[in-house]
């Protein structure tokens, strides 16, 4: 009824020129629609995407974030910290953004920071959300720094068979695919994918692949005539496969478990610090606030460290404590 009233004939001009009345039609158009003269709420299908929808009238800025089934409205704060043994672990870098934004684009952005400050480290450990082929090339290529995280299996149907893309011979010299049946491929077209990014796509020739017994083990959709693969540049592929041999030995996970003390991090920034409780509205004064409390931590840590004070032990629950009796 208001909007109906602020954007009618005879209604002040100025009116309509409100921040407080634009950030309500927005509000109102993105949740809500008149069905048959009723007002309702939209369906989920029927709402904008996450990065341009408000979810507060109060913060524009904020929006809404989802990781596995937590879900909530607002900022993500990305910690990286020291962990050289014997010395205190102190935080280097601290970024923050709209709550829609993947850790699949953060490595960069992270380590564009450390390098404004000539703090970015030999070997840089994360976890799976920041390790994927192109940030492993993009670290060692513009910053030198070797990312180590464990990276996603592949979900293809077929990854587990064994016409798997990695049974198939690559040639990228002269840009052909050999199929574990010794069948080379007919195809190779450079292009981009829904999001941009640059990917190989290979075919092979229905002639070949509707005569191999093993068509319906190699595609995964039962009208297909012939196999195709798509593929990542020749480095970021090449990194992938180099980066998922390594996960597989001991000594690479035993390495990685240096990494589990961010967790700690998080912890104490979320109880000794309020972490996830902005105090202020809109992301520059929320990214202070994230500043301000990893200096709050590190000013902890280095206290701790000058008084010789033990760090607290890893807590377990009763069940947990039973275990090893049981």
């Amino acid at each position: 009824l208001l909007l109906r009233m602020a954007w009618a004939d005879d209604a002040p001009p100025r009116l309509r020129s409100l921040p407080e009345l634009e950030v309500l039609r927005q509000v109102w158009v993105q949740h809500f629609h008149l069905v048959d003269g009723e007002v309702a709420r939209r369906g989920p299908k029927d709402r904008p995407p996450g990065a341009t929808r408000l979810v507060s009238p109060y913060d524009t800025e904020a929006r809404g974030g989802a990781k596995g089934e937590v879900r909530w409205d607002g900022y993500k704060v990305h910690v990286t910290e020291t962990c050289d043994p014997d010395t205190v672990h102190l935080i280097t870098n601290v970024s923050t953004t709209v709550a829609t934004v993947t850790d699949a684009q953060m490595a960069a952005v992270v380590h564009a920071g450390l390098a404004e400050r000539d703090l970015l480290p030999g070997e840089h450990w994360v976890d799976t959300g920041y390790a994927n082929a192109g940030a492993v090339v993009a670290a060692r290529r513009d910053h030198g720094v070797a990312l180590h995280g464990p990276m996603r299996p592949t979900t293809a149907p077929h990854a587990r068979t064994a016409y798997a893309q990695e049974a198939f011979a690559i040639d990228w010299d002269n840009q052909r695919v050999t199929c574990p049946s010794g069948v080379a491929s007919t195809q190779w077209h450079q292009r981009r994918s829904k999001t941009g990014h640059p990917t190989v796509r290979v075919r092979f020739s229905p002639a070949d692949c509707r005569s191999c017994p093993a068509l319906r083990e190699c595609v995964n959709s039962p009208r297909a005539e012939r196999r195709e693969i798509n593929l990542r540049p020749r480095e970021e592929y090449e990194a992938l496969q180099h980066a998922r041999a390594l996960q597989q030995g001991d000594e690479w996970k035993a390495r990685y478990k240096i990494r589990a003390g961010v967790e700690g991090t998080i912890s104490q920034g979320v109880r000794a610090c309020d972490l996830r409780r902005s105090r202020y509205r809109g992301m520059a004064k929320t990214s202070l606030q994230h500043q301000l409390t990893g200096a709050a931590i590190n000013l902890i840590r280095i206290d701790a460290w000058l008084t010789g004070t033990l760090h607290a032990r890893t807590r377990a629950s009763h069940l947990t404590a039973l275990r090893p009796a049981a």
